[in-house]
């Protein structure tokens, strides 16, 4: 891949922009946040970690600034940003005939939206497990290990895949090719779909809502019922695989310390990604006959949250 932009560099935008620069690829980021862009380029991305601080140079752009066309785009705006995202990107002329458009987004739904824009077989779906904090305009704090799972959108094997996948690794962001992406997208929304809201609504860190000794009694109607959607969509997932993968997330040395994506953007005063995560798995239960109140009440209750920033 000659030219990468990172379109949506906010946290974890800037962890795989910055890794992927340091593995030495030619790397820009896009945002839409002038402050955040405008730090990025007069000092560097600033990342923390758990033992050092260090800067990374690093090209910042908002996306009507963008000039060049891109052989890879990973998109990892918020859900509801990436229409207007690539809109933007497509009239700048960023996307060219033959340019890769990877999906690390959070939620459920993505290759339908994106096959708006280029066709399937230029589509990539990815997960990342990977945690990222942003602490202010250009500074990031990094903590924990990760992973990355992608495939290409129709399922179909081809020579970028593998392309892609050696970039990822040589980067060391510890990426596999999946052989059912979507087995993987359901997992991550299930995880977002527990963890996310209840942290946000608790206040609490990963591992402090792990730490409370009924967590499991809280955490079984959630999954029974994403299970259940799930499976009936066509993807076979299973209730004990997922409550223990929620459960590995809990100690201090994988993601316990850290805060996740929507209790930054509420503490931020941001919309949350609410509506594609627990309120789509509501929408497609309705859609199926099938029952979810648990995830319609975590639906409401972040939804109430968001109220005292809508005024």
């Amino acid at each position: 891949m000659k030219k990468i932009a990172i379109a949506g560099a906010g946290a974890m935008g800037g962890r795989i922009g910055a890794y992927l620069k340091l593995s030495g690829e030619e790397v820009t980021l896009i945002d839409n946040w002038q402050e955040h862009v405008d730090a990025i380029n007069q000092n560097g991305l600033e990342i923390k970690t758990e033992t050092s601080t260090y800067h990374v140079e690093i090209p910042a752009v908002k996306p009507e600034e963008v000039t060049e066309s891109y052989d890879l785009i990973i998109l990892l705006t918020k859900a509801m940003q990436a229409d207007e995202m690539m809109e933007v990107l497509k009239e700048r002329g960023a996307i060219k005939e033959n340019t890769a458009v990877m999906s690390m987004m959070n939620g459920l739904g993505h290759a339908d939206h994106l096959a708006e824009f280029v066709p399937k077989e230029q589509i990539f779906l990815a997960v990342t497990m990977w945690t990222a904090g942003l602490r202010g305009p250009g500074k990031l704090l990094l903590e924990g290990k990760g992973q990355i799972d992608f495939q290409r959108a129709d399922g179909k094997p081809d020579k970028r895949t593998e392309i892609i996948a050696e970039m990822l690794n040589k980067a060391k962001l510890n990426a596999s090719i999946s052989d059912d992406v979507f087995f993987s997208i359901w997992s991550k929304a299930t995880v977002n779909s527990v963890l996310n809201p209840l942290c946000t609504i608790l206040d609490k860190r990963i591992g402090e809502v792990g730490s409370y000794p009924f967590v499991q009694e809280m955490l079984t109607p959630l999954i029974k019922e994403i299970v259940a959607v799930a499976n009936a969509r066509g993807t076979n997932i299973e209730f004990e695989s997922l409550l223990k993968k929620i459960e590995s997330s809990f100690p201090a040395e994988t993601q316990g310390l850290h805060y996740p994506s929507m209790h930054q953007d509420y503490k931020n005063k941001r919309l949350t990604e609410i509506d594609y995560l627990n309120g789509q798995i509501a929408k497609y239960g309705d859609e199926l006959g099938i029952d979810t109140p648990a995830n319609d009440l975590i639906t409401h209750m972040i939804h109430q949250l968001e109220m005292k920033y809508s005024h």
